[in-house]
């Protein structure tokens, strides 16, 4: 499903029953790892002014043209802060938003990003293009509220996410990011 708005960087679609969902994740992770290997190797086929965004690009899970439609504080997802930590200033100051993007061609697609400190970050109504990676996050709240002390006590969640603000293109790149995405067979 390609478009000129958006772009699927894997072919990789994930089933809908609950059974199959560690073959799919396991085919999935697979499909991504050949995809990004091969996009990867055609970095250098790009020009040496393009190399550090064509990267980025061929290691991206979907590339979209659009709107921001929610950007909502999610605290579940930030590390909790004690009184104490926070009087000693040894807290992450790391803000966790679920958002959404609404594709200049109608579709939608849900992310989370987290914002560290007062700095710029993505808000209500920017159009921009996005490079969308998809990882695990981790309700931290939740886990600490459960005293969860490992891994296996605090279970991830699938989620597209954005890595850094690299990850946030102005709206005036969408012609150079398409033409990367076709240099690089995504």
């Amino acid at each position: 499903m390609h478009s000129s708005n958006h772009r699927h960087v894997t072919g990789v679609a994930l089933s809908a029953r609950a059974g199959v969902a560690g073959s799919v994740l396991l085919l999935m992770l697979s499909a991504c790892a050949i995809s990004h290997r091969t996009a990867l190797d055609r970095v250098p086929l790009t020009p040496a002014s393009d190399h550090v965004l064509a990267g980025r690009l061929a290691t991206a899970d979907v590339v979209v043209a659009g709107v921001l439609t929610r950007a909502q504080r999610d605290i579940r997802y930030e590390a909790p802060c004690g009184i104490i930590a926070h009087i000693m200033r040894r807290c992450d100051e790391t803000q966790a938003y679920d958002a959404r993007i609404r594709a200049f061609d109608g579709h939608e697609w849900s992310l989370m990003f987290f914002r560290l400190g007062p700095g710029p970050h993505p808000a209500l109504g920017d159009s921009a293009v996005w490079v969308l990676h998809r990882d695990a996050v981790y309700p931290y709240l939740v886990c600490a509220q459960r005293a969860a002390l490992t891994s296996t006590g605090c279970v991830s969640e699938p989620s597209f996410i954005l890595e850094s603000d690299d990850d946030v293109l102005p709206l005036s790149e969408w012609p150079r990011v398409q033409r990367l995405l076709q240099a690089l067979n995504l």
